[in-house]
């Protein structure tokens, strides 16, 4: 696709570390061209370059650094965002976006659990998107919100979801090792992490169990969680980034080590 006929986009909350991967991920992309930046009011008016404190390894895209930093009130043109707002401000701008016409995609966990969004991995669940219609309907929006997982319920699901299929999942139980870099810049204090390991992160094991049955449930003009029971233990490590699950299932028909593997 030429330049001229890429898709314009916008990403929210463009200068945090979510922003910035996104604003990394569409650099030269072949679909998608990034139109505009949007941000708080204190990086409003200022180039993104200026206003952006960049923390990626890779350097960032010019063409992006060029671009005028957009405040969250501001009117938008492009038909598409990415949204890596903060949770605080997520929900009345993501749901303005969608009023207004625009096809949203968000970082964010508000809206993850609510009952006419969908919660998508592609490669796990399409067929969700079909709640897109009813939200729709329910809101009388010609736009749409659709989000991600939980960074770590992301890569569990996508090792689930080819065992559930087969055999069934009744119960499983699942340990974390997630990186610093989970937490966002700042994040946590440096002191807090050095030679030690933290055995909670708030609101992470709700997140995680709650996502992971939405995604492996059904959708029948409402959503149905997967009928199993799960339990989650998240704990913050010192590693820069990565994370490490360790997970325990049972399922509903017996399988051996052989039979799971030639199913993934």
């Amino acid at each position: 696709m030429s330049s001229s006929k890429r898709i314009p986009v916008a990403v929210l909350g463009a200068t945090g570390s979510v922003g910035q991967r996104f604003v990394q991920l569409l650099a030269d992309h072949p679909w998608f061209e990034l139109a505009e930046v949007v941000a708080s009011d204190r990086s409003a008016g200022q180039k993104y370059a200026e206003a952006a404190d960049w923390r990626l390894s890779a350097d960032m895209p010019k063409a992006a650094g060029g671009l005028e930093v957009k405040d969250y009130g501001a009117d938008l043109t492009s038909p598409v965002v990415f949204s890596a707002l903060p949770g605080e401000v997520a929900e009345e701008i993501e749901q303005r976006m969608a009023r207004e016409g625009r096809a949203l995609f968000s970082n964010t966990s508000f809206h993850r659990m609510t009952p006419d969004v969908p919660l998508l991995i592609p490669e796990v669940n399409p067929e969700h998107a079909a709640a897109i219609k009813v939200q729709q309907q329910n809101r009388g929006w010609s736009g749409f919100i659709v989000t991600n997982p939980n960074c770590s319920a992301i890569h569990l699901v996508l090792a689930l979801k080819p065992l559930h299929d087969a055999f069934g999942i009744d119960a499983l139980a699942v340990v974390t090792m997630q990186a610093v870099s989970g937490a966002g810049y700042p994040g946590v204090p440096s002191l807090d992490m050095i030679d030690n390991v933290v055995p909670f992160i708030s609101t992470e094991e709700e997140k995680m169990s709650e996502e992971t049955k939405k995604l492996l449930g059904g959708f029948d003009g409402a959503f149905q969680p997967a009928d199993l029971v799960m339990t989650a233990h998240c704990n913050r490590v010192p590693v820069r980034d990565g994370h490490t699950e360790c997970v325990s299932i049972r399922f509903k028909e017996a399988a051996t080590p052989a039979q799971a593997a030639d199913v993934m």
